[in-house]
């Protein structure tokens, strides 16, 4: 995190501390906001495509999502980026998977990228997952990053299907994401139960325990990794150990990397490129 993006948190955090004493509601209300906006604001989220790259639109029933291809191999690859996160954090990724001759196409999610400055949540972004997993018909692998994960695992609950699967610091309980928004932002219980009430109004009271049930029950593909950093201090790490454990795939542990930095890791990408060479697992 830059020093502006942690004095605009702090900024943030202290003002809804005031505003929960004199107008708890309001401060809720804000909270709620932000939860459902990816941060952070106080940079511009534009997209940014890698030389020889080429934009990509895919289009259905009114929603349009944006992003980029490359590489021209016959296999192609579908990457997925995560909350607050875009399209060109997967150049090296692509890049190496360009190597191993897929086309990969990088998409940026709802309120992400171009769209960037509104508000989005897991499953608009499953929906936007969709509609390119749609529009390319075969998907050999799909990459997919944090909340962008567990989004991508709704999507395959759906409709969405892929021969390999690559999950990076994989959330799966929309609850430790709460409790970690509420840290990062210092809320007060009273804001913080706003936010929850929210969540539960939007989409079920049932919600906290819905997700994780219907992610650990899925069907993956045989040829499923988990890639989680033990030093993440945004997801941790027993998140990806539940998914392993449920799914019966292997989960590979980094060390020194973070949330983030997986993105960017060489033993990461290593990995990644050895799945996605690798035969296809005999059904």
């Amino acid at each position: 995190m830059s020093r502006r993006e942690a004095v605009v948190l702090k900024t943030i955090s202290v003002g809804l501390a005031g505003l929960s004493y004199i107008a708890p509601a309001l401060a809720g209300r804000i909270a709620t906001y932000l939860w459902f906006t990816p941060f952070p604001l106080a940079r511009p989220r534009s997209p940014q495509i890698p030389p020889g790259a080429q934009s990509i639109t895919f289009e259905s029933a009114g929603s349009v999502v944006h992003g980029y291809e490359t590489g021209d191999g016959s296999r192609t690859a579908l990457l997925i980026h995560g909350w607050a996160g875009s399209s060109r954090q997967y150049r090296r990724i692509a890049q190496r998977l360009t190597e191993e001759g897929y086309r990969c196409v990088v998409i940026d999610l709802p309120a992400h990228g171009i769209e960037a400055g509104g508000s989005t949540d897991a499953y608009e972004m499953a929906d936007a997952i969709e509609i390119a997993g749609n529009a390319l018909g075969t998907v050999d692998i799909v990459v997919a990053h944090s909340l962008g994960a567990m989004a991508t695992a709704v999507a395959m609950q759906r409709s969405l299907k892929a021969d390999r699967l690559v999950l990076l610091a994989p959330g799966l309980r929309p609850h430790q994401a709460l409790e970690s928004f509420a840290a990062m932002l210092r809320l007060r219980p009273v804001v913080a139960k706003a936010v929850k009430h929210s969540m539960e109004d939007r989409f079920g009271e049932d919600l906290w325990d819905r997700i994780p049930k219907g992610i650990l029950d899925m069907n993956v593909p045989d040829s499923t990794l988990i890639i989680h950093d033990v030093d993440d201090d945004m997801v941790p790490i027993e998140e990806a150990k539940l998914m392993s454990e449920s799914w019966g795939v292997r989960l590979v542990s980094t060390q020194g990397h973070g949330h983030n930095g997986v993105l960017r890791a060489s033993e990461v990408i290593d990995q990644i490129a050895t799945l996605a060479s690798a035969q296809p697992v005999s059904a």
